[in-house]
């Protein structure tokens, strides 16, 4: 068992209201595991549970993008797993029931059980809906530890991989599963809208799975340049065109794109993404714009008469394991990424740079080891 008692965590209250606390450490059952936080990413739905966009499920420990290593474990676990302490591992956000008829099929993101005390469906999901009250308490990665029981999905890592590869495993299997999802073929022709983390990383998966030519669409200039970085051969300021669907076919040559993958978490992104594949093409959605966000979009002239596949991915089930390879090649300049670290107690600062997009932002992350600047 690790040495410390107690793990410290932030902790939203309430919309808007975020303090730092700590907990005591659980005895640990047979088949459960404790991870010690190494690295937590921020991501924007962080910053949309803060502001109640996303229900209510007060109070809560935040971050879904954790890697660590194993702190202690059941002997169950050691032997079910074939982990060790010591171990570094990545824990998917999600904590299915395996029994529903979702599970049942392979599709576990869509967990039908109800999350603890939620009252609401949606599955299981670290940092996002399971209440700090939720014994033991230990289910968000803004935190020194977290709890992983028997339901958690966990991964080994490399013992080599760089911390600040590792952190990115979460939204590049989000990038994979959208691939996935949008049956990406080789040589097919791919934009991407957003440039987000996951838009950036969604490039290189996409280079990686044999995609012909990537293009990336965004609004903000140094997030493009580094676009081509992972993969892009062209990119598209899309506050510079009145038509993007024009300004892509111009791009490729007088064709529209096989696949479009939308990251933006935007409405408008999301039309854009509509109209800017060929007929019969396939669009991805995998952006979260918040709740009571509407699309729309025209139902003859926009979906029946061009007979698009439209296909919302929802986080990062089946992704892992392509994204975890694939960091591990080291293909890419996946460092590059993560632009800024901050303390657990400067959360409130790392917040506000995101939300600024000041200095360069790219990818901020939390290091519960580090100290206050």
């Amino acid at each position: 068992m690790d040495a410390s008692t107690t793990a410290r965590q932030v902790v939203f209250d309430g919309v808007g209201a975020v303090r730092i606390d700590s907990i005591g450490l659980p005895s640990l059952g047979h088949d459960d595991v404790l991870v010690r936080i190494a690295m937590v990413g921020i991501c924007a739905t962080d910053l949309h549970l803060l502001a109640g966009h996303i229900g209510d499920p007060f109070p809560l420990v935040p971050g879904h993008e954790f890697v660590g290593e194993v702190a202690a474990l059941g002997d169950g676990a050691r032997v079910k797993r074939g982990i060790a302490v010591g171990d570094h591992v990545a824990v998917e956000m999600l904590l299915p029931c395996g029994a529903c008829a979702r599970c049942r099929e392979g599709r576990y993101n869509l967990c039908e059980k109800d999350a603890p005390a939620s009252g609401r469906d949606g599955g299981r999901q670290y940092g996002v809906n399971i209440p700090r009250t939720t014994a033991p308490g230990l289910w968000g990665g803004y935190a020194e530890y977290l709890f992983a029981p028997d339901a958690a999905v966990i991964h080994t890592m490399p013992s080599g991989l760089p911390w600040d590869h590792a952190v990115l495993v979460e939204p590049l299997a989000v990038a994979h599963r959208a691939l996935a999802r949008g049956r990406l073929r080789p040589g097919e022709d791919v934009v991407i809208i957003g440039p987000g983390p996951v838009g950036l990383l969604a490039a290189a998966a996409a280079r990686a799975s044999g995609a012909g030519r990537v293009i990336i669409v965004g609004t903000r200039p140094s997030r493009l340049a580094l676009a081509r970085r992972f993969g892009a051969d062209a990119i598209v300021d899309s506050t510079t065109v009145e038509d993007l669907p024009g300004a892509v076919r111009d791009v490729l040559g007088g064709q529209l794109p096989d696949l479009v993958v939308e990251t933006a978490g935007v409405v408008n992104a999301q039309v854009d993404a509509v109209r800017s594949v060929r007929r019969g093409g396939r669009v991805v959605l995998a952006g979260a714009c918040g709740a009571g966000q509407t699309l729309g979009v025209l139902a003859d002239e926009d979906l029946l008469t061009r007979e698009i596949d439209v296909l919302p991915s929802f986080l990062s089930a089946g992704g892992f394991e392509p994204a975890i390879a694939q960091l591990n090649r080291g293909e890419f300049p996946f460092h590059e990424l993560v632009t800024h670290r901050f303390a657990l107690d400067d959360v409130e600062r790392a917040f506000s740079l995101i939300e600024s997009r000041a200095d360069g932002v790219v990818k901020a992350v939390l290091e519960p080891r580090r100290t206050k600047e």
